[in-house]
C-alpha cells in the first residue's frame, strides 16, 4: 500500500508530495521537520523555487454525500495519472437536534420576560435570500475545511465536482417513469391514511381485525428517519397500535415483508440535492471547478474494476486513469469549535487527543480521547476501529498527536 506525505519548503509553500518513507529519511538526515502526523507533513530545511519545483498539476476529485463526502487528490502525469491522497469525510447529523434545543431555550426565556412586547418574523438571518438551513450549510462547509487545510499542503490547481441529480419519484416507485407519469398523483389518493387502509382492503395486517378502528402505522417512525409514504405505512387497528407502543423497530422486518415495502430516506436525498449551488461557488473562489457526472464515475470505477467507496469513487471523478487505488484512506471528521468536554486536561492529556493504550499483555489500542474523569485519572477512548473503551486508567497511555480542528485518522 502506497503512503504519502505532504511537503512543505522552508517559507511554507506547499510542494509535490512523497513517499512516507522517504519523509522520515528527510527527518533522520536533519534535512526535514516533522509538522504534523496524522497525515504525515513535513517541512524542508531549505526554500525551493519553481523551476526546482517543477510543473506538476493535482486535481482534487469530490464526492459529494448526506453521510458521507469522498475526497482524493491525483497527480497528472505524461502517461498515467497517480493517487497520492483519499479519504473519507464523514458529515454531522446533530445539528437540527441541537437547534431545536437551542429554540426551546429561547422560547422559554422570552416566555418569562412579560415586560417585553412578542416579536415575530424579526431575525434577519432566517429571511434572507438564497439562505440555506444550517443542518445542510455545516455539510457543505465541512469539504470546504477539509479542501482549505489540503491546500495548505498540496498545491491544488482544479476541483472536479460529481454534479448530483437523484429522482426523488423514481427511488419512490422503484423504476425509470416516462414524461407523462410524472404528472400524474402516485399516492392513489390524496389522503395516505386512506389510500393505506384501501391497499390493505380495510383490514388489521396484525390480528386480521376489519369491524373496529383502523390507524395507519409509520413502520419505521418518523424519528428514526422514516418516509411519510404508503411504502412504510400499514394498517393495524387501535389496539395493535397501542400495543406496539415505542418498540415499532421490532416489528418493522414483519410489516415490511407484508405490504412487500421499503423504507427510502429521502432526508439523505434531500441533502445532497440542496446547497450544491453554494458548495460550487466556493471551490470556484479557490481553483478552477469542472463538473462531471454519476454515470461517468460508475462506468470508470467498472471499467477498472474498482470496489465501489467514497474515495474510490473520489478517484475516479479526479480522472484516475487506472486501478491503482491501494493508498491509505484517512477517516475525517471536522470537529466542533467548541468542546463539550467540561474538563479541558488531566495528566496533560486533551479531549481529541490520539492516544495508544498499552495493556498488560503487550495488546495495545490507538484511538482519541472521547471523555475525561480527573476524580480517578480514568478516561474514555474511541478506537480508530470504532470500539468504544470507558473507564480505562492515564498511566498507560502515550500521547501520539495532539489534534486540532480536524481529526485525521486510519
Amino acid at each position: 500500500m502506497a503512503v504519502y506525505c505532504f511537503v512543505l519548503d522552508q517559507n511554507g509553500k506547499p510542494l509535490s508530495p512523497t513517499k512516507e518513507n522517504k519523509g522520515w529519511y528527510l527527518i533522520r538526515k536533519g534535512r526535514a521537520i516533522l509538522v504534523k502526523k496524522y497525515p504525515m507533513v513535513i517541512q524542508l530545511k531549505k526554500e525551493v523555487t519553481d523551476k526546482e519545483q517543477g510543473k506538476s498539476e493535482f486535481v482534487c476529485g469530490i464526492d459529494d454525500g448526506s453521510k458521507y463526502a469522498g475526497i482524493a487528490i491525483v497527480q497528472k502525469g505524461k502517461s498515467k495519472n497517480i493517487a497520492v491522497f483519499k479519504g473519507i469525510i464523514e458529515q454531522r447529523h446533530d445539528v437540527k437536534k441541537l437547534m431545536d434545543v437551542r429554540r426551546a431555550y429561547r422560547r422559554y426565556r422570552r416566555s418569562h420576560k412579560r415586560y417585553r412586547q412578542a416579536r415575530f418574523q424579526n431575525r434577519s438571518s432566517s429571511k434572507r435570500k438564497e439562505r440555506i438551513a444550517p443542518s445542510i450549510k455545516q455539510k457543505r462547509d465541512a469539504i470546504l475545511r477539509v479542501v482549505q487545510q489540503l491546500m495548505k499542503w498540496i498545491p491544488i490547481h482544479q476541483f472536479r465536482l460529481e454534479d448530483v441529480l437523484l429522482d426523488v419519484r423514481k427511488l419512490t416507485e422503484g423504476r425509470t417513469l416516462y414524461k407523462w407519469q410524472y404528472q400524474k398523483s402516485n399516492r392513489l389518493d390524496e389522503n395516505l391514511r386512506k389510500a393505506t387502509l384501501l391497499r390493505d382492503q380495510f383490514q388489521c395486517k396484525k390480528c386480521g381485525a376489519k369491524e373496529c378502528r383502523l390507524e395507519a402505522h409509520h413502520i419505521t417512525p418518523k424519528r428514526f428517519g422514516g418516509a411519510n409514504t404508503i411504502s412504510n405505512l400499514i394498517t393495524l387497528c387501535s389496539d395493535c397500535h397501542s400495543f406496539i407502543g415505542n418498540h415499532e423497530m421490532n416489528y418493522a422486518d414483519e410489516f415490511y415483508s407484508i405490504i412487500k415495502g421499503k423504507n427510502i430516506r429521502f432526508d439523505y436525498v434531500q441533502h445532497v440535492m440542496q446547497g450544491k449551488t453554494y458548495l460550487r461557488n466556493e471551490l470556484s473562489k479557490r481553483a478552477s471547478l469542472e463538473l462531471t457526472t454519476g454515470c461517468d464515475t460508475a462506468n470508470k470505477r467498472i471499467d477498472y474494476e474498482v470496489e465501489k467507496t467514497h474515495s474510490n469513487d473520489a478517484l475516479m471523478i479526479a480522472n484516475l486513469n487506472g486501478n491503482n487505488v491501494d493508498i491509505k484512506e484517512y477517516k475525517i471528521r471536522p470537529m466542533r469549535r467548541k468542546r463539550q468536554g467540561k474538563t479541558k486536561e488531566v495528566k496533560g492529556f486533551n479531549h481529541r487527543d490520539i492516544v495508544k493504550y498499552t495493556k498488560r499483555n503487550g495488546e495495545f489500542y490507538i484511538g482519541w480521547i472521547t471523555a475525561l474523569y480527573p476524580d480517578k485519572n480514568q478516561c474514555n477512548i474511541t478506537t480508530f476501529n470504532g470500539e468504544k473503551l470507558k473507564r480505562y486508567g492515564m498511566n498507560r497511555l502515550k500521547l501520539l498527536w495532539k489534534c486540532n480542528k480536524i481529526q485525521w485518522f486510519v
